[in-house]
């Protein structure tokens, strides 16, 4: 017989052991652990050993979700040539040199390509507005009455160093293809506490993450812009265990515009991305699997100054809505005819009700030598939902020919 989530949370928490002495000032220390297994480790061994049954999958789960689904860079080229067939040579398509995580409409220019490299550092904070590095996310609560008898925290320090290689050529006037393959390393340190039991450990992974496949059509030209569709597809190669993917095939396709006033260069794009399965969490008290991300929206706008033909400022805003998309909440349950004295518990669990995120990032691309380009750039959250880094800087190289 199916038992219910207030039942089976009762055997979840009894299984803490926290009322038991031996349970006191245990500490574990993990290693040799994908970082999904650290986590459930970590919320399993706090305790007598059976633990939160799994507590630590949702945590790892939405963090697996937001690394593997974040913004690698654009790998369009900052050079974009027209060639004029009556001197039957190349000129500048653009004064400036594009966009630093969106797409303007214009091409490379027929026959021309680029490649380069970026480099982002991640320093995760918070994950759904809760402080993961001070304890402020929790994993159960148990109460009597209106007092709380235990409540078990996890403080987490998780880090990702992301080297993106991208390349893009033009095949024609008016069709650009381009591909990113992100190398990801992720590390993670943690630390459970309930009562005065401890878990600790750390672990890390590193490998080819989801690789995204670009091409650009320009549908309308206009002197230094004009309109563009773009579509852009990720390809789980990345391994989902270690959080490094998303396991599931996703596909954007969006409008793009852009144009050239003065020293301005505004660009804006919306799209729709289709996921081909769900992206899924599982649920300690529903004991299996839920989907926590199906098909999202995504758009974004900024605009480039053009301070001098060798230096573009840019400025962008971000944002994209997962639905479906997994949160982390915490239910709280009614207990009844316990022999602890056990009221309620706060459970964490996970919400698949939407996860609408929104960032800024600001940088320079610098024209430091013949058709080498310098970037630097960083990237803030303008909300708090999902797993967010407060500051987050990217660097890169990027060559046209």
């Amino acid at each position: 017989m199916r038992r219910s989530p207030g039942i089976q949370a009762v055997i979840i928490l009894c299984g803490l052991g926290v009322l038991s002495s031996d349970a006191f000032a245990q500490s574990t220390s993990e290693s040799g652990l994908s970082p999904r297994q650290l986590m459930i480790r970590l919320t399993n061994a706090a305790g007598t050993g059976t633990g939160v049954s799994n507590i630590g999958e949702v945590i790892a789960d939405l963090i697996g979700l937001e690394v593997s689904t974040a913004p690698l860079g654009s790998s369009a080229g900052g050079f974009t040539f027209t060639f004029d067939p009556v001197t039957r040579a190349f000129s500048r398509a653009a004064p400036s040199f594009g966009p630093m995580f969106g797409e303007r409409a214009i091409t490379a220019g027929e026959g021309r390509a680029n490649f380069g490299v970026n480099y982002i550092h991640t320093t995760y904070d918070k994950l759904d507005g809760l402080d993961i590095r001070n304890g402020a996310l929790r994993t159960a609560t148990l109460n009597v009455g209106a007092s709380p008898l235990y409540t078990g925290t996890v403080k987490l320090h998780a880090t990702t160093d992301t080297t993106v290689l991208f390349a893009n050529v033009a095949l024609n006037s008016w069709f650009d293809f381009g591909m990113a393959v992100p190398y990801v390393r992720l590390q993670v340190e943690g630390q459970h506490v309930i009562a005065d039991s401890l878990a600790e450990g750390k672990a890390s992974a590193e490998g080819v993450g989801d690789i995204a496949l670009r091409a650009k059509i320009r549908v309308i030209p206009s002197r230094q812009g004009g309109v563009a569709i773009g579509v852009d597809a990720r390809i789980p190669t990345g391994d989902k265990e270690a959080l490094l993917g998303a396991g599931v095939t996703r596909t954007l396709v969006s409008g793009i515009w852009s144009g050239t006033f003065g020293r301005f260069a505004p660009h804006a794009s919306a799209g729709f991305e289709y996921w081909s399965d769900p992206f899924q969490v599982f649920d300690p008290l529903e004991r299996s699997t839920v989907d926590a991300g199906r098909h999202a929206g995504a758009y974004t706008a900024g605009v480039e100054w053009i301070a001098s033909d060798r230096l573009t400022v840019n400025g962008e805003m971000m944002g994209r809505s997962i639905s479906n998309g997994g949160r982390l909440s915490y239910r709280e349950l009614p207990f009844r005819g316990n022999p602890f004295g056990i009221t309620s518990a706060s459970i964490a669990a996970v919400q698949p009700g939407g996860l609408n995120e929104m960032s800024a990032a600001a940088g320079i691309k610098w024209n430091f030598a013949r058709s080498a380009l310098l970037t630097a750039s960083v990237l803030t959250p303008l909300n708090s939902a999902g797993l967010r880094d407060q500051f987050t800087p990217i660097v890169g190289l990027d060559w046209g020919f």
